[in-house]
């Protein structure tokens, strides 16, 4: 269908009426407009502290914070005496080790030892002798090479020899280097000197992590975790972006009693901001030509304030807008009766 000039004319000026209509939307609605409609109103309130969205979190460990025990001998079977992720107290016992090696390596250190005492009485006598000139300088470094060499080879098994002990089985068990939560090394077919056996992780080094939106970082203060008491404060946040959003740790969460989570447990949390805001009840908030209003009560009027949502709670939005507003009125019933008189539809 063609339309003619003066119908083209005539719709350019019903759009062009329709715009005007539009860019001049009133601030202030005279309340006895809305006549008839029963209107109720509740108080804007100020607040320091902004709701994020829901997060995914994780319970695992501040990095590098664990403690890795390695075998200090190949073995053949390996029999923890501990769960995976057991609490464990210092040198407590963790696992029992068998094998030929097992025995052999204790004869080992026996062995090193007395290597070494010996070593160490011969450094002694041959040094007053060095000093008083008694002994070529030749020898002096031949004692010297063979104290240290026996030194070096003794402290790398005692080492490893503080970490076993006999039990009262005569079984040979490795114990936990500190207090912590234990964590098996994965399964594998073969156990050989220098493999991973277990971490303990310290009480102090758990804490939940997350991934979180790069925008207001700087003022994310805390982490509450959904349906529980647990709140935590923010320990670090990461520095390295990926895709918008960052990594971010909280203090340890055996620091508080309501916050006893399993190591490797997802938990949904909420982040909070320490930021100026607004809350205000939802049914208060309606949108109007893509933003978001609200009705404040004025006297005998009602005066639309646009307003930016920041995140909501279960029955208010937090918000921002350029007046302060705090401690003011906004509707709360019969707001559709406001969005109809805006839209020219009259009386609802």
């Amino acid at each position: 269908m063609k339309l003619t000039l003066s119908q083209l004319l005539l719709s350019g000026g019903l759009f062009a009426l329709a715009f005007s209509a539009q860019a001049q939307m009133p601030k202030q609605i005279d309340l006895n407009t809305l006549a008839g409609y029963q209107l109720a109103f509740d108080k804007i309130d100020s607040v320091n502290l902004v709701a994020g969205n829901n997060l995914l979190a994780k319970v695992g460990e501040k990095t590098g914070a664990n403690f890795s025990v390695f075998l200090p001998f190949g073995v053949q079977q390996i029999n923890y005496l501990v769960t995976n992720g057991e609490k464990v107290e210092a040198s407590q016992a963790i696992a029992e080790l068998k094998g030929y090696d097992v025995h052999h390596f204790l004869d080992e250190y026996e062995a090193a030892e007395q290597l070494f005492k010996q070593a160490e009485k011969q450094y002694l006598s041959s040094k007053i002798l060095f000093k008083n000139k008694a002994l070529k300088q030749s020898q002096w470094l031949e004692v010297n090479k063979n104290y240290y060499e026996a030194k070096l080879r003794f402290e790398h098994l005692n080492h490893y020899r503080g970490f076993l002990t006999v039990n009262e089985h005569e079984k040979i068990v490795i114990i936990a280097p500190t207090a912590g939560y234990v964590r098996h090394a994965n399964s594998s077919a073969s156990k050989l000197e220098g493999e991973l056996l277990f971490d303990i992780i310290p009480s102090e080094a758990i804490r939940l992590t997350t991934n979180v939106p790069l925008a207001n970082i700087e003022q994310l203060s805390q982490l509450n975790v959904l349906n529980s008491d647990c709140v935590l404060n923010i320990a670090s946040k990461e520095t390295i972006a990926s895709r918008f959003v960052t990594k971010i740790w909280s203090t340890a969460i055996n620091e508080s009693k309501q916050c006893q989570f399993t190591l490797g447990q997802s938990l949904v949390v909420t982040p909070i901001y320490q930021q100026k805001a607004l809350t205000v009840n939802k049914k208060a908030v309606f949108e109007f030509e893509d933003k978001n209003y609200i009705a404040l009560k004025d006297q005998q009027k009602l005066t639309l304030v646009s307003i930016n949502i920041l995140s909501s709670s279960a029955n208010h939005y937090h918000f921002t807008a350029n007046a302060d507003l705090a401690n003011k009125s906004a509707l709360i019933s019969s707001v559709s009766a406001v969005q109809g008189i805006l839209l020219n539809l009259g009386d609802e």
